[in-house]
This record gives C-alpha cells, sequence and structure tokens, in this order.
C-alpha cells in the first residue's frame, strides 16, 4: 500500500516564542560627527564674574571724553564759574546788591558796608526818616539779600547808589600789592568825619597769614587819599 503524504505548511508561532517575544530588529542610528572639545578655560576666566550690563571699554573712555568737552565749553561759554553778578566787589555786583536793598527796605541809605570778594555786609538805620535813631540792621548780601543781625551805629547816613561801582574793580588790586602772600581784600565804605582833613570814603585793605597788613584810602571819585604798607 503506498504510504500518503501531506503538504508542509510551517507553524506560524514557533514553540516557545509568542507574539510579545517575537525579536525586534535593531534600530541603526544616523551617522552624527564627534562633538569638539570645550576650550580650556584661563584662570581669570574661571574666577571673575561679570554681573549687570556690560559695555565696550572704548564706548566708554569715548562717552566721558564727550561729557568733559561738553562741560568745559559751557564753562568756557559762560565766562568761568563765578557770577560777576554775585560779586559785590565788581560793578555788577553792587549794582545789583544796591538794588535788592532798595527792593527790602524801600531806601539805599546805609550807615557803612563791607564789600569782600563773594559777599558784603551792609549796616542800615532801622529808621532812615529819623537820622537820631541809633538802632540798625546788619543784611547780608551774597547774591541774595537777608538780614542778619540788629545793633546801633552812630557813623553818617550816606547813599550807597553814590558809590561808583565802576572804580571798586582795581582797588583791591593796589592794596594787595602791599603785602606778601595776601589774604583776601575787603571794601570798607562809610561818610568821612566832616571834621577829618583827609575825606577817606573807601579803604581796601588785606592781610597775611602772619598778621601784615597793608591798605589804601580813595577818595569818593577813586583819588588815592592815602597809601599804608605794612610797618
Amino acid at each position: 500500500m503506498a504510504p500518503t503524504w501531506k503538504r508542509y505548511s510551517p507553524d506560524s508561532t514557533p514553540d516557545g516564542e509568542s507574539g510579545a517575544n517575537v525579536p525586534k530588529k535593531p534600530k541603526v542610528q544616523a551617522y552624527r560627527p564627534p562633538q569638539q572639545p570645550k576650550p580650556v578655560r584661563s584662570l581669570d576666566e574661571r574666577t571673575v564674574r561679570r554681573t549687570g550690563p556690560r559695555f565696550p571699554v572704548g564706548l566708554a573712555i569715548g562717552g566721558i571724553a564727550v561729557v568733559g568737552v561738553a562741560t568745559t565749553l559751557i564753562v568756557v561759554l559762560s565766562g568761568g564759574g563765578d557770577d560777576p553778578g554775585n560779586q559785590p566787589q565788581t560793578d555788577k555786583g553792587y549794582d545789583a546788591m544796591v538794588r535788592a536793598l532798595e527792593e527790602e527796605t524801600g531806601s539805599t541809605l546805609a550807615r557803612n558796608v563791607v564789600v569782600y570778594p563773594e559777599y558784603a555786609v551792609i549796616d542800615v538805620p532801622y529808621k532812615p526818616d529819623v537820622p537820631s535813631d541809633e538802632r540798625e540792621i546788619s543784611y547780608y548780601w551774597d547774591g541774595d539779600l537777608r538780614e542778619s543781625t540788629k545793633g546801633t551805629g552812630d557813623e553818617e547816613l550816606f547813599d550807597l547808589s553814590r558809590v561808583d561801582s565802576s572804580l571798586l574793580d582795581g582797588m583791591c588790586d593796589q592794596a594787595v600789592a602791599l603785602v606778601e602772600e595776601p589774604g583776601d581784600c575787603s571794601l570798607y565804605i562809610a561818610k568821612p568825619d566832616p571834621d577829618d582833613t583827609t575825606p577817606e570814603w573807601i579803604r581796601a585793605s588785606v592781610s597775611n597769614e602772619f598778621g601784615q597788613s597793608g591798605s589804601v584810602e580813595f577818595a569818593l571819585d577813586g583819588t588815592v587819599i592815602e597809601t599804608r604798607p605794612p610797618s
């Protein structure tokens, strides 16, 4: 009897292998070039920490230079840092002081005034219309007028506007020339005593740190009355 042959059919799930355990095909990674090593930092780069916005050094220096030039230009155009209108030994400053006194008191009468380079002290009568009243008020002026002290005085009244302010400039130069290493010069202005044979209206005085002092006395028209060098 001839044998019976069966047609071969391969098993879709071999023994010991389930669908979940079927090995997967390995994934092939795409080629990537190797990473470059990081540059080695210097000691300063590893220890220095910078915070806040950083500006190029050249730009910063340039900015400072521009500001300096601009400031210098402003000072030059304005004639320097000092305002002549606030310096009472100049004609502009003296006239501004007299105007301020008139606005404050309604009068330009005074018993005396001591004029320094940067300020002045004016003694004015408490009652200008009563010459016999010795009460007086001292005003301080340095561009602004304000009351300083109160007291009494007996010097004759005079009108501050009688003083030719254009003559004041240069009076101190003559006194300063008398003393070595002089300090600040002052101008003392008062009406001379009627019995004074040398009618001194203005006295420019200066001294130094050694106690040496010199002065020049002037008439109201600027004429030199007497020169007193250090003795």
